[in-house]
């Protein structure tokens, strides 16, 4: 299956290892908040894959962090003109314009992401906040409200308000009302806070837009909701799961399946090994190439679908159980350096469809910023989102998490903001 640029299949295997260190270096780098190394990093990986937009994108993103909003502002171009359909794009874009104080065009995008996602609550902010310097307060209310957020929204209304009639004091009774000043009890109601002076305001926003920022959205967080039975509009309709666990594969082209799974199909069909996933735990994947009718069963295991709509998911090899051909994978293993172990993740990206088994039903574990993760290496099946792992080495954890019979796994640690599938 060819990756996004075909000529990397020609590289020797070495380039594409020092392509993962420098990513990976950099995403890490820009997760921790170490900007300046990550930016190093990332703009090494870029020289070896110019078009790769994981790199691209967070790329851009790091040149935000450092305001080096115009090298931002052209890779952000790129990858909205590249992919005008996806939302997150065009909402980074219109934040990078506005920062720069180009409003129409900041504007033009943020609606853009807006028809394209018109639930994403940062799209509304962002345009509220434009709103409101440009003094279309109606507009930014109704953006801000829509974002949640309540004190912006408050300060808009504040603002709408018009200026109350200063009277001069009357000196007669000058000395009387500095006295009941004075007396004036301490639990008065407390006065609406001061309007933001005209002059204020592209400040009071950049404020704003700096504190929403650092909740930026990477293109990766177009990950997928992990639920069972989940339908995406437009995705595809290749694969069947029935009630009685068999998994029906309708394709004109190629699919892949796992060896060893194919209770019966039709047609005049060819299986050959991927040599792309040899010396990992998907390599029992096989594609199937021809037209015809695929059904499967993995005796003793659940499967359930995922429908990828230019999305992504990691998922732990084995537990593949087909993939359609539209999609495109890369191997990136979680590696536990210090005993020279590794569990096969692999990335999936693209539009279409693929199937996961497990032992039993799987859980789905939400992971925040504030609420990291935890898991046993044998007990991971996939993970989507905002993602960071690691390898905990902690001898005290190995009397209390679960371990498979026979199996000496280890314990990773996801951090960022995501979705986890356990099996135990």
């Amino acid at each position: 299956m060819p990756d996004f640029d075909p000529a990397v299949n020609l590289t020797a295997p070495f380039d594409q290892g020092v392509f993962l260190l420098h990513y990976n270096r950099g995403r890490e780098g820009f997760q921790e908040g170490r900007y300046a190394e990550a930016r190093r990093e990332l703009e090494s990986a870029q020289k070896l894959r110019p078009d790769d937009p994981d790199v691209l994108n967070l790329l851009g993103l790091v040149y935000f962090k450092t305001n080096a909003f115009p090298e931002a502002e052209v890779i952000y171009r790129r990858l909205a003109k590249e992919n005008p359909n996806v939302f997150i794009l065009h909402s980074n874009l219109g934040l990078i314009l506005f920062k720069q104080g180009k409003l129409d065009e900041a504007e033009q995008h943020l609606l853009r992401a807006v028809e394209l996602r018109p639930n994403y609550a940062k799209s509304h902010l962002y345009l509220g906040l434009l709103y409101r310097q440009r003094k279309k307060l109606g507009l930014a209310m109704d953006h801000l409200r829509f974002a949640g957020a309540d004190k912006l929204l408050r300060e808009v209304e504040i603002e709408m308000r018009p200026p109350s009639r200063q009277t001069l004091p009357d000196p007669s009774k000058a000395t009387t009302e500095k006295i009941l000043a004075v007396q004036a009890p301490r639990t008065t109601q407390p006065q609406p806070a001061l309007t933001t002076q005209p002059g204020n305001v592209a400040a009071q926003a950049a404020r704003k837009l700096q504190e929403a920022v650092d909740n930026t959205s990477l293109i990766e967080e177009k990950h997928i909701d992990l639920g069972r039975g989940r339908k995406v509009e437009g995705a595809s309709r290749t694969f069947v799961l029935h009630e009685n666990g068999f998994l029906e594969i309708n394709f004109a082209n190629s699919v892949y399946v796992k060896k060893g799974t194919v209770s019966s199909y039709s047609g005049n069909l060819k299986f050959t090994a991927e040599s792309g996933l040899l010396g990992t735990t998907a390599q029992t994947l096989v594609k199937a190439s021809g037209q015809g009718k695929i059904f499967i069963y993995e005796k003793g295991r659940k499967a359930f679908l995922l429908d990828l709509s230019e999305e992504f998911v990691y998922v732990e090899g084995s537990n593949l159980l087909a993939l359609e051909e539209t999609l495109t994978y890369r191997v990136e293993p979680i590696y536990d350096s210090a005993y020279q172990r590794k569990i096969d993740t692999l990335k999936i990206f693209g539009k279409g469809s693929l199937a996961i088994s497990t032992d039993i039903e799987p859980l789905t574990l939400r992971v925040t910023r504030d609420l990291p993760l935890s898991i046993s290496s044998t007990a991971l099946v996939a993970w989507t989102g905002n993602l960071m792992s690691t390898v905990v080495d902690d001898k005290s954890l190995e009397n209390i998490m679960i371990e498979s019979a026979g199996d000496s796994g280890f314990k990773i640690r996801f951090e960022g903001d995501g979705v986890v599938v356990s099996e135990q």
